[in-house]
């Protein structure tokens, strides 16, 4: 028998286990039909259509279709089978907005139309109130008390996840947002790991995804003292200073690395990696794209000797060389179109970073002799990385470490 239109749109888009994603003829519109994720290879070969992976940015994607970011079992907005992918392939899928389309579930359609029967509300008793009954408290205390509570306070909005990237400024509790210019007006993005709270919102606690928040800096709650003293406390025994010492100690601290010599920054390379399909050695350092200037990007070149390739070390900082008045900042994460760049050096967080290698070493010292990764200090779960097998002028940003490390890129070693 013929179907429905509506029955028409549960059907799927895909013929076969093994059928391109693209749009063909059907009685279904294409902005309904629903693809199936698909890995097809990482660097991709040509465009990927709706639902294929692995895409690294948004020029890998067919037409307007954008590159969605995932973590393991997170699902694809318009696809299926993302949940049970345990991989971090990225997906193409469409852009979010009025013209995404929405998820339809695969079913059969049912012959008849389904009916509802609505019964009639049973009338209130005017005449008897309920009575309720306390049960007969226990002698003893339970041996396992019952786990806190969310608190949920009254007018709380719900956590809504709008775009990554949004197409818009984000208002409170919507995500998902990768710095505060991202939020609307005074609203700052709550950066969060997986089932965080989201400060002044609800839902956060039951999301097992990394996606972040717009929130009211203003709702996050002062500290109080649980009761205060009445008076202030005096020591009844001053301190006192113990007397100097009379000989210089044995073991003086070292200098602080507060300034260190010029350097090369290289992507570490190690004989067992296959760049590009090959395992022959490269050398990629970062450089100042057009002279180390004020807004000028960070990007990965074949190492030189130019001033534009050096760097150095100050106050947890990567100033260039030849203008140190400049420092490394960053621009958001999760996005090659939002580089490192170089800022007027003013001492705020996002122009500090940390270097972690395999040492105990903390903060801005690290060993010459081993890779290490760099970290922004807000953000000690990010890596400074260009994401993919390096080729000559791909931009530096922030990501997420667990990709770059699968992709060998996530390590930095000092270099001539």
């Amino acid at each position: 028998m013929a179907l429905s239109p509506a029955a028409l749109l549960l059907l799927r888009g895909v013929s076969g286990s093994n059928a391109t994603n693209t749009i063909i003829d059907s009685p279904i519109p294409s902005q309904f039909r629903i693809f199936e994720t698909k890995f097809v290879a990482n660097p991709p070969r040509s465009p990927l259509g709706l639902c294929e992976g692995d895409c690294d940015k948004d020029d890998e994607c067919a037409g307007d279709l954008v590159c969605h970011q995932r973590d393991k079992h997170e699902e694809v907005p318009g696809c299926t089978g993302g949940g049970s992918d345990t991989s971090l392939t990225d997906y193409c899928i469409r852009p979010a907005g009025p013209t995404a389309a929405p998820t339809i579930a695969l079913a059969t359609p049912t012959p008849q139309p389904t009916v509802t029967i609505i019964q009639s509300p049973t009338p209130l008793n005017t005449t008897a109130a309920p009575i309720t009954t306390t049960p007969l408290p226990t002698s003893l205390p339970t041996t396992a008390p019952t786990a806190k509570p969310v608190q949920i306070q009254q007018g709380q909005k719900e956590t809504i996840f709008v775009g990554n990237p949004p197409k818009k400024p984000l208002n409170e509790c919507e995500g998902d947002c990768d710095d505060d210019d991202d939020c609307a007006g005074d609203l700052v993005c709550h950066q969060r790991d997986p089932f965080g709270s989201v400060p002044g919102c609800t839902g956060g606690e039951s999301s097992g995804n990394y996606r972040d928040y717009c929130i009211n800096d203003s709702t996050a709650s002062p500290t109080t003292s649980a009761s205060p003293t009445h008076a202030p406390t005096i020591s009844s025994v001053p301190t006192v200073s113990p007397a100097p010492s009379v000989q210089p100690s044995l073991n003086p601290t070292p200098a602080p690395n507060s300034v260190s010599e010029r350097f090369k920054l290289r992507l570490y390379w190690s004989p067992n990696y296959n760049w590009q399909e090959t395992r022959k050695e490269t050398f990629w350092c970062w450089q100042c794209r057009g002279g180390c200037k004020v807004d000028k990007l960070i990007e990965i070149d074949h190492c030189k000797g130019a001033d534009y390739f050096q760097y150095y070390g100050e106050d947890n900082s990567y100033r260039p060389f030849s203008n140190p008045e400049l420092c490394v900042t960053e621009d958001g994460f999760d996005k090659e179109s939002r580089p490192l760049r170089l800022k007027k050096c003013n001492g705020g967080i996002k122009q500090k970073w940390d270097n972690s290698g395999y040492s105990e070493s903390v903060g801005f010292n690290f060993d010459k002799s081993k890779p290490w990764e760099i970290h922004p200090e807000s953000k000690m779960d990010k890596c400074v990385t260009q994401m993919h097998h390096p080729k000559a002028h791909e931009r530096v940003f922030i990501r997420r470490c667990q990709k770059p490390r699968i992709n060998t890129t996530s390590k930095w070693v000092t270099y001539g």
